[in-house]
C-alpha cells in the first residue's frame, strides 16, 4: 500500500496511526537527522515527528496533494518548534513580544519598579474624566429631550440623524421644530 491510501484508510477508519507511521518512520528519521545539530536527540525529533503525523492526517485533503508533501510542512513545522527556532509568524506574534506591565525595573535610585508604574495611563487623566463627564451629561440631555416627543417625531430624528435612514419628511420636520422649542433646547444649548 502506497502511504496515500494508509492515510487514507486511517482518515476512514480502516488503518491506525501505526501502520502508517511504519510507513513514513524513515522519511521522518531522514529529516530529524539534520536538525541534530540544534542539540536536540533524535529520540525527541521523532515523538515530535509522530504528533506531526496525527496533525498532518487530520488536515490531509487527498484532492490537494500527496500526504508525504504536508508531512514534510508539518515536520519542519514541529522541529523549528522543538528547537526553539522562531518562524517569521512566531516573530510577528504580538504576544510571544509582549512584557508584563509586572516586569520589575529599577529607577536611577534603585528603588523596585515595575513597567506599570512607569507607563502612563491616558485613561486616568483629569482631561479624560472630564471629557467622559460632558459626553454622559450631553447623552443624558438628549435622551430625555427625545423622550419629550411623540413617537413617531422620535422615531423620524433618530432614524434620520443617527442611522441615515428615510423617514416621513413631516415627522421629521415636526420633531426638529420640537427639539428648537425654548422648553427643550435651554437643556441642549450648553452642548452644542
Amino acid at each position: 500500500m502506497t502511504t496515500n491510501e494508509i492515510a487514507a484508510g486511517v482518515q476512514g477508519g480502516q488503518a491506525d496511526y501505526l501502520q502508517l507511521w511504519e510507513a513514513v518512520r524513515g522519511f521522518a528519521h531522514d529529516r530529524a537527522y539534520r536538525w541534530v545539530r540544534y542539540d536536540v536527540t533524535i529520540d525527541d525529533l521523532q515523538q515530535c515527528a509522530f504528533l506531526a503525523l496525527i496533525e498532518a492526517v487530520g488536515s490531509w485533503d487527498r484532492d490537494r496533494g500527496a500526504f508525504l508533501t504536508l508531512y514534510g510542512l508539518k515536520l519542519q513545522a514541529a522541529f523549528t518548534e522543538a528547537v526553539g527556532l522562531r518562524t517569521e509568524r512566531d516573530k510577528r506574534d504580538p504576544l510571544r513580544t509582549a512584557v508584563s506591565l509586572d516586569a520589575p525595573l529599577t529607577d536611577d535610585e534603585g528603588d523596585p519598579l515595575t513597567l506599570s508604574d512607569v507607563i502612563p495611563d491616558p485613561a486616568a487623566s483629569i482631561d479624560n474624566v472630564a471629557e467622559l463627564d460632558f459626553q454622559q451629561r450631553r447623552r443624558t440631555a438628549l435622551e430625555k429631550a427625545l423622550a419629550r416627543l411623540p413617537e413617531a417625531q422620535r422615531a423620524a430624528v433618530v432614524g434620520k440623524c443617527c442611522y441615515g435612514r428615510k423617514v416621513d419628511t413631516r415627522a421629521y420636520s415636526a420633531g426638529l421644530r420640537a427639539l428648537r422649542h425654548p422648553s427643550i433646547s435651554r437643556e441642549l444649548r450648553q452642548y452644542v
